[in-house]
């Protein structure tokens, strides 16, 4: 096999066949920043024919829309310092095309003889990519508003429901003084204990909300302190005590959590000691290990009520069912006659030794 120099009029056909079958449109500038050569694909995607684009400035051509001082000093560079550029970006409103986006390239093309010199630009349509990113940063945008209205709207439905369940407390505290029914009596003071306990939970959580995350010992204590409140008399004393780890939760689990503990100590206050006793007494526990934890409610009274009061199948029941699944934790209930134990637990809480 022999090897001879290639015909000087068969290699400038070769060197333009190479340049047209580059996907991406090209220019080769001379030493004055004419264009020498356009691609095929130049031509095509600007949509002009090769008089007008060859021999002219590249910074005329095409109604000057390359005539940009950033693309010029790149340019500029190429052919004095001999550097390469390939992320500069045009956004412009091409005659005939239309408005496109194009990353060009700039390179010195490489001669063995160091007299001569040549400018590559190579433009990459990036056109559509630009549309998509611009409507993903306004979907973005709109998301994150959109976010912040249901947040102001959530704190502002939290303070109305608020304020209508201290209108309906106080409706049935006058229907309490104003019947003569002893039971209806009753009826209406669990009611309005109920009430004023999700009362409360709704003012702190709508606080708490505003930090994403709620710290779980005052926040059990509030509902505890409410209930206590609400709920026990001069006449008929049950003390409730309070035990809780140091921690936070999210304000949507804390609302559960919070919501399963007013359950669970209503239900000991209601059935737990039906007569007067001194010692009577209720222990909330919330214990963490972990990313696990336990929330438990236990009492010193009688045990689960036989005659189906407090029952497992009451709306309180099902209420703590629903919100523990919510939570992923489980129900554990223990009964006897000294009293009732409900623990809610988080995966594989184990305790800390006594």
């Amino acid at each position: 096999m022999t090897t001879r120099p290639l015909d000087k009029q068969y290699a400038a056909r070769l060197a333009q066949a190479i340049v047209d079958t580059v996907r991406d449109p090209l220019l080769v500038l001379d030493c004055a920043f004419n264009v020498a050569t356009a691609s095929r694909s130049f031509l095509r995607d600007f949509d002009v024919t090769s008089e007008n684009v060859v021999g002219h400035s590249v910074y005329e051509i095409l109604g000057g829309h390359f005539n940009v001082v950033g693309l010029a000093k790149l340019i500029e560079n190429a052919l004095t310092e001999h550097t390469i550029s390939e992320s500069f970006d045009i956004n412009s409103l091409f005659p005939r095309i239309g408005h496109r986006s194009f990353i060009v390239g700039v390179s010195e093309v490489f001669f063995s003889q160091n007299s001569d010199k040549a400018i590559l630009l190579s433009f990459h349509d990036v056109t559509q990519r630009r549309l998509i990113e611009k409507e993903k940063a306004d979907l973005l945008v709109n998301t994150q508003k959109l976010l912040e209205e249901k947040r102001v709207l959530l704190l502002e439905m939290r303070h109305r429901i608020f304020n209508s369940l201290q209108i309906i407390a106080n409706i049935l505290m006058m229907k309490t003084r104003a019947t003569a029914s002893e039971e209806t009596r009753k009826h209406l003071e669990d009611a309005y204990a109920r009430v004023m306990s999700v009362a409360t939970i709704q003012r702190h959580i709508d606080d708490a909300a505003r930090t994403e995350t709620v710290k779980l010992a005052p926040y059990f204590t509030t509902i505890c302190d409410g209930l206590a409140h609400s709920m026990i008399d001069d006449e008929w004393r049950v003390s409730i005590r309070c035990q809780f780890d140091d921690a936070s939760a999210a304000s949507s689990e804390a609302v559960s959590l919070g919501l399963i503990l007013t359950e669970l100590v209503i239900n000991s206050l209601k059935y737990a000691f039906p007569t007067n006793r001194r010692d009577a007494e209720v222990v909330v526990k919330y214990e963490t290990s972990g990313a696990n934890w336990r929330l438990m409610v236990s009492d010193n009274g009688v045990g689960r009520p036989h005659d189906g009061a407090g029952s497992c199948d009451g709306l309180g029941s099902t209420l703590v069912k629903a919100l523990a699944n919510q939570v992923k934790a489980q129900i554990e209930t223990v009964s006897s006659e000294h009293g009732l134990t409900v623990a809610i637990t988080h995966a594989t809480f184990t305790p800390r030794p006594a």
